[in-house]
């Protein structure tokens, strides 16, 4: 937040500030920031400078009722009028069993509907105005179908809002590009026996295991459909895929996108599809 975020939402400094302690911000984690109400129209010629301005120019149109799936101990900087639920594949308690290294208890969402992003059965269909989420599609097994599902549940005009990891800057750097073909295997077909390849790969070269427990343990996590990155994209293999949607599955009017930045904390690049 800087000086420029009270005007933008009907505050003035300084009647309509307080500050408070520490200790009374603590108590109402978590709290991710509202975004900057950005005044330059969305679109592909668009470049920024931060991942954190990209987030908020992604998600900066949405308005109403939605839903962010995965948001774990880092929540998107929503709209301030925006109404979400929290969707996760586990409960609060599982939430806290799973935790990444790093991540502090107060930050955790609590979800309210659990699911998937392949498995939003819970969430009735043109229901909702916005499904955002982040770091979350390279989990699913079948992103094809994850995204013609979300665009179910979207009335007319919602958006779907993407932050999607660049496999050239994170530890799938080594991995073999996901070709489109791939993918459309994994939607027309997405059986268990086609996850053994995915977690073959993913640990013997995303996340190495020594060659004495390499079996036992990718086996295991197979076993417990364990959400590794299953898949891996660039910005143009991730447009490419994007396209093959919105020609065949889900007729998406309006598509922005913008790649990684050239920053040593952005490792990611951004979709807002509108229905």
């Amino acid at each position: 937040m800087d000086a420029a975020w009270l005007p933008e939402n009907g505050f003035r400094w300084p009647e309509d500030v307080i500050q408070v302690p520490p200790e009374v911000l603590e108590a109402f984690r978590p709290a991710g920031h509202a975004p900057r109400r950005w005044l330059t129209p969305l679109s592909s010629s668009s470049r920024a400078q931060s991942p954190i301005e990209l987030r908020e120019r992604l998600v900066t149109g949405l308005y109403g009722s939605g839903i962010e799936i995965g948001a774990g101990a880092n929540p998107m900087p929503l709209p301030l009028p925006c109404q979400v639920r929290f969707v996760d594949f586990f409960d609060r308690d599982g939430l806290l069993e799973h935790a990444y290294d790093g991540q502090h208890e107060g930050d955790l969402v609590t979800p309210d509907v659990i699911g998937t992003f392949e498995d939003l059965s819970g969430i009735l269909d043109e229901s909702l105005d916005f499904v955002v989420a982040c770091h979350v599609i390279e989990h699913t097994r079948d992103p094809i179908g994850a995204i013609a599902g979300a665009y179910r549940k979207l009335k007319p005009g919602g958006t779907i809002a993407l932050v999607i990891p660049d496999m050239t800057r994170t530890f799938d750097r080594d991995r073999e590009l996901t070709p489109l073909n791939h993918l459309l295997e994994d939607y027309r077909d997405p059986s268990r026996q086609r996850d053994i390849a995915h977690f073959e790969e993913f640990f013997a070269v995303a996340q190495p295991v020594p060659q004495p427990d390499y079996e036992r343990v990718w086996r295991q996590n197979w076993e417990d459909a364990y959400p590794i990155h299953y898949h891996t994209w660039t910005y143009e293999s991730f447009s490419e895929m994007i396209q093959w949607i919105r020609d065949n599955v889900a007729n998406f009017s309006s598509v922005w996108q913008h790649p990684a930045v050239d920053h040593e904390h952005c490792i990611e690049f951004y979709f807002s599809m509108k229905k």
